[in-house]
């Protein structure tokens, strides 16, 4: 399932439009504004009509959201987390409703507290969230960080913590971002890398656990701790990955969505690359 984060602008609705005219099987939303605390609330109107379109189409199989920017569920000040916990709940809820399976979260960033305290926090965030949802069955994929300042999440090991810590583990899964993986000083770049790679996400987390990817390569070095997004293929990470990915009979039916600057551009270039590397691993 290749596909790309798409525009709602106009309507949720039109996400799935927009997928389909960049030839996408699977999107990447955002259900509320990303870079706004306050947004409007969606009328019952318009997650039908959002339901109602996915449902005739015949191309896009799935929808996964992506959460705000703004909510930290690491933070070590009570008004940034109460306020990111209950944002993030609001979302979990309206995923609930469109009918989607997955929301990608980044685990946070503990501002200078340090990772224990962070890491902590965000363990105790999760469980607070999944509890007051359990009525859903919405699972929260963590994301693969570059690590860049003080985020959490760029090491496979703090993914594997929370997932420990949690009372609700069934609901707990993995988004692997390559440029994030990457920046963070897993190497990817030959296929001897690729396998180490995943090799150890196997060993720390489990493969079982990885249910989407973000497929970016990268404008940053390798180990930079910098997330910085390239085309397919023309960043520091290279085309061998992607064909390694999209020829992975592991990963054959899980989400691959990219998340390349200029979507509007380029968002069908990429995903043509990435289709005429299927079969030719």
């Amino acid at each position: 399932m290749l596909g790309a984060h798409v525009s709602v602008s106009g309507g949720l609705h039109n996400g799935i439009s927009n997928g389909e005219k960049f030839g996408c099987s699977a999107i990447q939303i955002f259900v509320k504004n990303p870079n706004r605390w306050q947004s409007k609330s969606l009328a019952q109107e318009e997650i039908d009509r959002f339901c109602q379109t996915w449902e005739v189409s015949d191309q896009i199989e799935e929808v996964i959201v992506h959460d705000i920017h703004l909510t930290n569920l690491a933070s070590p000040k009570p008004d940034v987390l109460e306020k990111s916990r209950q944002h993030f709940q609001a979302q979990i809820d309206l995923v609930c409703q469109l009918g989607v399976r997955y929301l990608v979260k980044h685990l946070g960033s503990h501002t200078g507290a340090g990772e224990s305290v962070g890491l902590q926090n965000l363990s105790r965030s999760l469980d607070f969230l999944l509890e007051e949802t359990r009525h859903t069955d919405v699972v929260l994929l963590l994301e693969t960080t570059a690590g860049q300042g003080a985020n959490l999440g760029y090491l496979f090991e703090h993914i594997r913590r929370m997932i420990d810590d949690s009372r609700y583990p069934e609901r707990l899964g993995v988004c692997f971002d390559t440029c994030h993986v990457f920046a963070a000083g897993y190497d990817l770049r030959t296929e001897d890398d690729y396998h180490q790679t995943f090799e150890k996400f196997d060993q720390v987390i489990g493969l079982d656990r990885l249910l989407a990817f973000h497929l970016n390569d990268a404008k940053s070095e390798f180990h930079s701790r910098v997330d910085r997004h390239q085309h397919i293929g023309q960043g520091h990470i290279g085309i061998t990955p992607f064909q390694l990915l999209v020829n992975d009979p592991r990963f054959s039916a899980v989400p691959m969505i990219i998340e390349t600057p200029q979507m509007d551009k380029m968002h069908g270039q990429n995903l043509k690359v990435l289709k005429e590397l299927k079969g030719n691993s």
